[in-house]
């Protein structure tokens, strides 16, 4: 996950204080928990080569990333989707690098506001 200081370009320009106020705590609570398990999901289907898992994930995903205000993500799950779609997983490369890459920084941001996975 990128420190604090490294801000993914896609990033750049969001007010995650003020996204992050207006952020019910269980909405927080439910991206942190269910975003880490999406991803964690994509990383597995990616890694098995499972076209149907990676999918799976990456519609699971793009649906998440309506809570956050980083329009990229919804790209790059789309992106993801759309090259398992045709089977050509590897072409999925640079759009998971990017969303995990961006994920990893939201759930920082997230923790920082003291948004926890299991928060009720």
């Amino acid at each position: 996950m990128p420190g604090m200081d490294a801000v993914p370009a896609e990033c750049r320009g969001v007010d995650f204080d003020k996204a992050a106020l207006r952020l019910p705590a269980k909405m927080g609570a439910l991206f942190l928990a269910a975003g880490e398990q999406r991803l964690r999901e994509l990383d597995q289907a990616l890694a098995a080569g499972s076209a149907c898992a990676v999918m799976d994930a990456a519609h699971s995903l793009a649906s998440l990333t309506g809570l956050v205000p980083v329009q990229a993500l919804a790209s790059y799950a789309r992106e993801i989707y759309a090259a398992a779609e045709l089977g050509e997983l590897a072409a999925a490369g640079h759009a998971h690098q990017r969303l995990s890459l961006i994920m990893g920084f939201i759930f920082e941001k997230l923790r920082s506001q003291g948004y926890e996975p299991n928060a009720s």
